[in-house]
């Protein structure tokens, strides 16, 4: 215990640390605030001006107007409904000259229940974030803007409330009908245990606190790499470390003692800085809004049995595995580069490497690649959350597995692995 309490003042007293620690937690404060401050609610007042409200004023709003609660037949029918008076009277509610009014005390009340039934009655693409846009030219967004909607026009609203769930899993079928039949078979079975009706409550999962959490995470990630990355380099080009392994722990238990302190400094500070982000996004946006069903803000047909809370909780839980991982790895390339500088342009670049491969290459193998590297849960444009929503199965032999689980099994194994790699790489350094 004298050798780690040692080896963790000496790390905590080094300026960079100190200044990294402070940022870090200053970042999570910035972070939280920002899918706050984006949030922005308009309407018409008593003398038919419009006003715009932005932050927990507009969240207030919202929260006050939105319809909540279960997604029964009764709330399918009535938004159905009156979503049809209203664009049968005055047009596509996506015009710009749409009655501000009208879209207030009609439209916004039914607006999440009105993008499910969009999704699951119209939709003849993948879902999933930005696959829409990924797949349509920008001529035919710009010509069939206004007609989004339209497939809500074309169904009555009996036949929306009565079917809507049947859909669901029609729809599921539509976007598995280019995969293999043990994907199907395996998204099926997972789909089954969803939680049906779904439950919404605007909130956490109406807003980018989701996606804001995950860009935290990958900073948070980048900073304790960071910290990590001279651990032993930086003693290998001072020399200290001859001077350490003359004493009676300073091999083996001292390279134990290093990654332990390591992955303490990291952990603590990464436990601070996402529950201070979790507190302030849950606390404003409300903690009753964590029971809403993942479907209903992101896609009808995402497989898990979640709500926006469990989500929260596992992604959270997957970011400090992935962080453990890429600590690790970075413990093990700093074990063995006698430079500082490699070691750290070395960890940083396997960092930014799964989000570089996701922007370019989408098939089997670099989708391997991808999700077993260290960062694999986390990056810019991807991460761990995003492939809880996804359909993403990664063939092994004969078997799919999903995404999910490739991640938190590969940072599983990564971690001793890696931790065992760099006392070894410690100790032949030592015979060099």
């Amino acid at each position: 215990m004298r050798i780690l309490y040692l080896e963790l003042r000496r790390v905590l007293r080094t300026p960079v640390t100190l200044k990294l620690l402070i940022t870090a937690f200053i970042i999570s404060g910035i972070i939280a605030y920002l899918p706050i401050s984006y949030v922005h609610y308009s309407y018409m007042d008593s003398n038919h001006k419009a006003i715009t409200v932005s932050g927990i004023k507009a969240i207030q709003e919202k929260k006050r107007l939105v319809l909540q609660g279960k997604l029964t037949e009764s709330k399918i029918h009535t938004a159905v409904n009156e979503y049809q008076k209203v664009t049968k009277k005055y047009g596509s509610i996506y015009r710009g000259d749409f009655p501000q009014k009208v879209y207030e005390e009609k439209v916004f009340l039914f607006i999440n229940i009105l993008d499910r039934i969009n999704e699951v009655y119209g939709s003849e693409m993948k879902t999933g974030r930005g696959s829409y846009t990924d797949k349509i030219s920008a001529h035919y967004a710009a010509e069939h803007f206004y007609k989004r909607g339209s497939y809500i026009d074309k169904i009555s609203a009996d036949y929306a409330a009565k079917n809507f769930y049947k859909k669901c899993t029609e729809h599921l079928k539509k976007q598995t009908s280019d995969k293999n039949k043990n994907i199907k078979q395996q998204a099926f079975n997972m789909y089954k245990k969803v939680n049906m009706p779904f439950e919404f409550i605007y909130g956490y999962g109406s807003s980018d606190a989701a996606d804001y959490l995950l860009f935290l995470i990958f900073i948070l990630i980048i900073i304790c790499t960071i910290i990590t990355a001279p651990i032993f380099s930086s003693e290998y080009q001072t020399g200290s470390d001859n001077i350490l392994r003359c004493t009676k722990h300073g091999r083996v238990r001292f390279a134990i003692t290093k990654i332990i302190s390591a992955i303490l400094i990291s952990s603590i500070s990464f436990s601070i800085c996402i529950s201070t982000y979790i507190v302030i996004e849950d606390s404003i946006f409300g903690w009753d809004s964590l029971e809403t069903s993942l479907q209903m803000v992101s896609s009808a047909v995402s497989l898990p049995s979640l709500s926006v809370g469990e989500a929260q909780m596992l992604t959270v839980a997957a970011g400090m595995l992935s962080l453990f991982a890429v600590v690790s790895f970075t413990l093990f390339i700093s074990s063995y580069c006698k430079s500082t500088t490699v070691s750290l342009v070395i960890s940083i670049i396997f960092c930014f490497l799964p989000s570089l491969i996701s922007k370019s290459v989408d098939n089997n193998i670099m989708n391997w690649i991808r999700l077993i590297l260290p960062a694999g849960g986390v990056g810019v444009g991807n991460g761990f959350d995003y492939e809880l929503q996804n359909l993403t199965f990664l063939k092994f032999g004969s078997h799919f597995i999903w995404s999910p689980y490739v991640i938190i099994g590969a940072a599983a194994i990564a971690i001793p692995l890696f931790m065992t790699l760099t006392v070894l790489a410690y100790c032949k350094h030592e015979a060099a």
